[in-house]
C-alpha cells in the first residue's frame, strides 16, 4: 500500500484523515512528537518528528508516496512558541523543503477559507505565506481552504455547548448576521484523501464549505436546539467585544482573540464547492449531523 505521511495527525482533522486513508486503501504514517501517541484514535504507523525541526522530517519521509500537511492553529501561545508564523509559515517551509529533498511528489495542504493576499488577520496573512511557499515548491500540490470544520471533537461547536449548558441566556456579537458555511470533518478528510490520486486536482486551490449558509445567530439556535435547550439570545455590541479584546485578548482565558473576531465578522462562506463535486464527496445537513451526536 502507498504510505502517506500526515502532519498534525493527532489533531481533530488529523484523526479523521487517518481514518479516511485507511478506508481508501492507503497506509497512513502519523508524524508525532514523543509522548503524543495516545492522541491518535486509530492504530497506524508512527514517525517521530517535530514540524519545526526540518532535520527530523527527513527520516520521517522515507518511502513516502504523498504528504498531507494539516498543522495549523487558531490561537497563539507565544510563550510556548506556538505562533502563526511558526505553525503556519515556518512549519510549511520545513515540510515542503524536506519533501522536495526526499523526492516526494504529491503534496496536499490545508489552508483556510478567507486566505488571500490582502488579508487583515495575522492568521490569514501567515496562511497566505504558507500557500506561496507551496505554490513555488515544484511539488504536485493541491491546496484546500476549509471553512468552519465541525465534528464530535471540534473546538468551536463544543465551546458553544460548554457555555450553553451553564446558562439559559447566551449572547451573540453585533446583530449575529455573520455568514457561516460549516463543513463536517469527515467530508474534509475525504476530500484530502481522494485528491491524492486525482490528477484534476493537481495545482489547484479549492475552498471547502458545507451544504448551506447560516448566520452566526442561526448556528447558535441550532446548537441550542440540538442539546435540548431554548436559550434566550441577547446581542452584545461589537464595540464592547472590541474593547474586551483590546484589554484581555492576549490572555489564555478570554474566549476570543482579535484574529478570531476579525474572521467572524468577515464571514466564512464559499463562492463554489468544486472540490466536493470533482471528488464526489456528499455533504450532510449541519443541523441533522450535530443533532445526531450532541
Amino acid at each position: 500500500m502507498k504510505r502517506v505521511l500526515v502532519t498534525g495527525a493527532t489533531g481533530f482533522v488529523g484523526n479523521a484523515v487517518i481514518n479516511s486513508l485507511i478506508k481508501n486503501g492507503f497506509s497512513p504514517v502519523a508524524l508525532v512528537r514523543q509522548g503524543s501517541e495516545d492522541k491518535l484514535e486509530q492504530k497506524c504507523e508512527i514517525a517521530y518528528g517535530d514540524i519545526l525541526d526540518k532535520n527530523s522530517l527527513i527520516k520521517a519521509l522515507d518511502d513516502i508516496y504523498a504528504v498531507i500537511h494539516l498543522v495549523g492553529i487558531i490561537r497563539e501561545f507565544p510563550r510556548k512558541s506556538v505562533t502563526f508564523e511558526n505553525m503556519h509559515t515556518i512549519a510549511t517551509n520545513n515540510i515542503v523543503q524536506a519533501s522536495v529533498e526526499k523526492g516526494v511528489r504529491r503534496y496536499i495542504h490545508m489552508s483556510a477559507n478567507g486566505t488571500r493576499q490582502n488579508a487583515v488577520s495575522e492568521y490569514h496573512i501567515t496562511k497566505q505565506k504558507a500557500e506561496d511557499i507551496v505554490k513555488s515548491s515544484g511539488l504536485e500540490y493541491t491546496i484546500f481552504r476549509p471553512s468552519l470544520i465541525y465534528g464530535p471533537s471540534d473546538s468551536f461547536i463544543n465551546m458553544l455547548v460548554s457555555f450553553m449548558k451553564k446558562t439559559p441566556i447566551f449572547s451573540y456579537f453585533g446583530d449575529g448576521s455573520y455568514p457561516m458555511q460549516p463543513i463536517y470533518v469527515d467530508e474534509v478528510a475525504e476530500c484530502f484523501v481522494r485528491s491524492i490520486e486525482n490528477e484534476k486536482t493537481v495545482g489547484m486551490i479549492y475552498p471547502l464549505c458545507g451544504q448551506n449558509v447560516y448566520t452566526y445567530k442561526e448556528v447558535l439556535k441550532m446548537v441550542s436546539k440540538a442539546i435540548g435547550r431554548n436559550h434566550l439570545l441577547l446581542p452584545v455590541p461589537e464595540f464592547a467585544i472590541s474593547t474586551g479584546i483590546s484589554l484581555f485578548g492576549k490572555t489564555d482565558w478570554f474566549p476570543i482573540t482579535r484574529d478570531q473576531f476579525i474572521m467572524l465578522t468577515e464571514g466564512n462562506v464559499c463562492d463554489c464547492n468544486d472540490a466536493t463535486k470533482i471528488l464526489k464527496v456528499d455533504l450532510c445537513d449541519f443541523y441533522e449531523k450535530i443533532d445526531s451526536y450532541l
